[in-house]
């Protein structure tokens, strides 16, 4: 990683207009996301409001939509985090002063709201800066004293996945400034998961491996054959039993089809916190099981340090991951559908589709291709989908191609490019699948051309 970085002028320009509406207003209301980096997000504002001594209201969502703006209108200040850049007309239009805390690429600026967003500054939001540390920007650059909110910025970091191709731009300079504190430590990742082996193996969806992640008989079997104590714990294996360990999953992950990509980006640093006796990725995956549950302000209050949500939400957590890895093998045996760019999949389970779309692609789905999972939600599909760096580098624009066909089956979507979602009316998944695989081709072309021009 690079040393030194520094935070443009322009981002720190927009931090202190967002530092000054706070100031004057009395009483806020905070609109966050509802997944671990909106969490994160909200909980850091929650700690830098109450610190102020500001009356505020705090609310996460699923989706931002005109309903929930215009019903914000009586507020005296709006700050929105983790969201916010995709819907600035809505918000120039209300009566109430707003703040846009968001990471996500906008189609423009505003004049009349006050829009904190790192692409304006030439930051990339998808690998480079998430809500959580747009958040954390502005809390170190209110109190000194705010940095002991450094963990839960990186439960966000984490759980928008900023951290697997290493740290850069924002999240890099929190990280150096944190080091200075002496608040944060790297530590090398690993194959194996932490905790008890035949634990943390059975509940393991980093890695994913087919035929024994949610079955825990399996998982012992596989540890006797390895000749591994089952209840030995993963951090106080010695380095002959960790090698041949890794090994081993390393081997029925390749047999799985896994890309080796994929493995490297699991044995990538952690970020541990001594404070706090956390490592970022548990705060994320605490805080991602409080979203997807539909317990946020348990995700609040856990990353506030609040002893009993920290207990109670390691049991949902648990919970979570049973349900996800019990989706995932659903997966494996009814398998996912394969078109020329695309692969897809029916998922029944609200809030799941995203996770399982980003598993199935790195672990047994094919790398080569964006994954699409539909969900229906009353009258609507929700659509999530996941790329891969190699796929971007191959000219995918997930954001883009998921915007521009749910706009031409009469729905709307957005996100980041290795990342995106849409809302289409039902009857419609068919259509849209032939024109997202036909954008997508588009999207390579276009890439290749440039290539071969250059």
């Amino acid at each position: 990683m690079d040393q030194g970085v520094q935070i443009p002028p322009k981002l720190l320009s927009s931090i202190f207009q967002a530092k000054e509406e706070i100031d004057k207003a009395a009483t806020i209301r905070v609109i966050s996301h509802y997944d671990a980096d909106g969490i994160s997000a909200a909980a850091i504002l929650c700690a830098v409001l109450h610190r102020a001594g500001k009356s505020f209201q705090i609310s996460m969502v699923k989706g931002l939509t005109d309903e929930i703006i215009a019903a914000s209108d009586d507020a005296e200040l709006l700050v929105l985090s983790d969201m916010g850049s995709a819907n600035l007309e809505a918000l120039e239009k209300l009566n109430c002063r707003v703040v846009v805390l968001d990471h996500h690429k906008p189609l423009r600026d505003s004049e009349k709201v006050v829009h904190v967003n790192p692409h304006l500054s030439g930051i990339d939001g998808m690998t480079s800066a998430c809500g959580a540390s747009v958040c954390m920007l502005l809390a170190v650059n209110t109190e000194e004293r705010n940095w002991d909110l450094l963990p839960i910025a990186f439960g966000g970091i984490a759980g928008d996945r900023q951290t697997i191709k290493g740290l850069s731009g924002i999240n890099l300079w929190l990280f150096e400034e944190g080091l200075k504190r002496g608040l944060i430590e790297a530590i090398p990742g690993s194959l194996i998961p932490p905790g008890k082996l035949v634990d943390a193996l059975t509940a393991s969806t980093e890695p994913y491996v087919i035929g024994f992640s949610g079955d825990q008989e399996a998982v012992k079997t596989f540890l006797a054959e390895a000749g591994v104590p089952a209840e030995q714990d993963s951090l106080k294996l010695n380095e002959e039993l960790r090698m041949k360990l890794s090994s081993l999953l390393a081997l029925k992950l390749i047999a799985q089809g896994t890309a080796l990509e994929t493995m490297e980006e699991v044995v990538r640093d952690r970020y541990y916190f001594k404070a706090v006796n956390l490592e970022a990725e548990t705060m994320a995956s605490l805080l991602n099981a409080c979203g997807r549950s539909g317990q946020e302000s348990m995700g609040v209050a856990l990353a506030l340090g609040d002893p009993s949500a920290m207990t109670a939400a390691q049991e949902l957590r648990n919970e979570y991951n049973f349900t996800v890895i019990s989706s995932l093998n659903e997966l494996v045996s009814t398998g996912i559908t394969k078109l020329n760019h695309l692969q897809y999949f029916h998922n029944d389970k609200s809030g799941l589709s995203g996770i399982l779309c980003g598993i199935t692609m790195q672990y047994f789905g094919d790398p080569d291709k964006a994954t699409i999972a539909f969900s229906e939600s009353e009258d609507k599909i929700k659509i999530s989908s996941r790329g891969t760096f190699p796929l971007l580098e191959s000219g995918v624009d997930l954001a883009e191609a998921l915007r521009l066909v749910a706009a031409e089956v009469g729905g709307f979507g957005g996100g980041h490019r290795i990342a995106a979602g849409a809302t289409i009316p039902q009857g419609e998944e068919q259509r849209f699948l032939e024109l997202l695989d036909a954008k997508l081709a588009e999207q390579k072309q276009l890439k290749s051309a440039e290539t071969s021009a250059t």
